[in-house]
């Protein structure tokens, strides 16, 4: 799976998304081919170089001849109208978001907006371009960090209001995303609020994940910290396997005799494994934790005898990734009875061998010799018969 991770330390705006994913490997020629079908003239996207507190970043500008901004949502849907599907739907979709939220702050009908700075050209060249360069990089889901609120005035078509501006807000709100304190003036655009809300799959501490490109998008303001939105393209890492589960229950009520014969029933069930680890309860109560790894295809058969053999009365049921060796099994012979070894290799190196026990106790008991004997002539004769291969 392809993943697309948003730093959002410094805050976000349209040209500074548009310029990381453009940092980060988005075809420019694929882009610009896609905003060339906007039904608007007069205008250029050009990418530069610049610094941001140190920091090498991207940065995306738009020069439009055009001066009057008001635009309804009716108007933008129109000028979108030649664009390529996905791209025009997901555009679509931003500004709708954009308009819900203007419509909630100023208490009217989205038919009754009229976009001012986010209906510019630049602004509207912004988000399509956004939109055509996640197109472009192709990911699969995306990830974002906390939002920065910011902080003091910010100069708007109604006035000067205090960071965020309450239609960045409204949007913070309505699609519950995690904002944090930080950043001076202006951190987050209306602009910036809106493609986080119709892009963002997830906000999240980074995934497990190869990176295998990083973009740098820059802000217009050159501070202390540097003002970009890093984009973090890559590989998801998934577990060797998956579809386990641990189950856990905490038990104080049972007779400890029980247990033993619950464990066992528990891994005819199908569990991988299942163990009990002594705990103490509220009103220093003594109890066990009984923990259950099984994967999903036995999951519900080890449910059913949890709930038959144990007296509790409800389960935490946790997913788990598990990484495991490759196992196979070698046959030796110990005084003419036959022993088991497990062998686990890993990138097709012998890692560990293990007598299996029940085997063992077998040949110990015939022969009458000591088991950690019969362990150890079985280990050899296992290593013996493993070089040869």
């Amino acid at each position: 799976m392809r993943l697309l991770y948003l730093d959002l330390g410094a805050g976000i705006a349209g040209d500074m998304l548009l310029g990381a994913l453009l940092d980060a490997g988005a075809d420019q020629e694929a882009v610009r081919r896609s905003l060339a079908k906007l039904d608007i003239e007069g205008w250029e996207l050009a990418l530069e170089s610049v610094e941001r507190a140190g920091v090498r970043a991207s940065k995306a500008r738009v020069e439009a001849a055009e001066t009057s901004t008001h635009r309804d949502l009716h108007s933008i849907k129109g000028l979108l109208a030649s664009l390529d599907d996905p791209v025009r739907v997901r555009a679509i979709g931003t500004f709708e978001v954009l308009a819900e939220a203007e419509a909630s702050v100023h208490g009217t009908s989205v038919d009754q907006i009229h976009f001012h700075e986010v209906g510019a050209v630049d602004a509207i060249v912004d988000i399509v371009g956004c939109h055509a360069a996640l197109h472009d990089l192709a990911v699969d889901k995306v990830f974002a960090s906390n939002v920065p609120l910011g902080s003091g005035p910010v100069e708007t078509a109604h006035g000067t209001l205090h960071a965020p501006a309450p239609a960045t807000l409204e949007m913070i709100k309505s699609h519950r995303m995690p904002a944090m304190p930080g950043g001076e003036g202006e951190t987050v655009t209306p602009t910036g609020a809106a493609l986080l809300a119709t892009i963002v799959d997830d906000f999240a501490s980074i995934p497990p994940m190869e990176v295998t490109q990083v973009g740098y998008g820059a802000g217009d303001r050159d501070t202390g910290y540097p003002n970009v939105v890093r984009a973090l393209v890559g590989t998801a890492i998934e577990p060797a396997t998956t579809g386990h589960y641990l189950i856990e229950t905490n038990i104080d009520d049972m007779v400890p005799e029980l247990i033993p014969y619950a464990i066992e029933t528990l891994i005819r069930a199908g569990a991988d494994d299942a163990w009990t680890t002594p705990i103490q309860m509220k009103k220093n109560r003594p109890a066990f934790l009984l923990s259950v790894l099984t994967h999903e295809s036995h999951r519900a058969a080890v449910m059913d005898t949890l709930f038959r053999e144990t007296t509790t009365l409800g389960c935490r049921v946790i997913p788990v990734g598990k990484e495991e060796l490759d196992r196979s099994w070698l046959e030796v012979d110990v005084e003419g009875h036959t022993v088991r070894v497990k062998i686990a290799r890993r990138a097709n190196s012998i890692v560990t061998m293990a007598p299996e026990y029940e085997d063992a106790v077998k040949a110990a008991r015939a022969t009458g010799n000591p088991l950690k004997d019969v362990y150890a002539r079985a280990l050899a004769a296992a290593r013996e018969r493993s070089a040869a291969f």
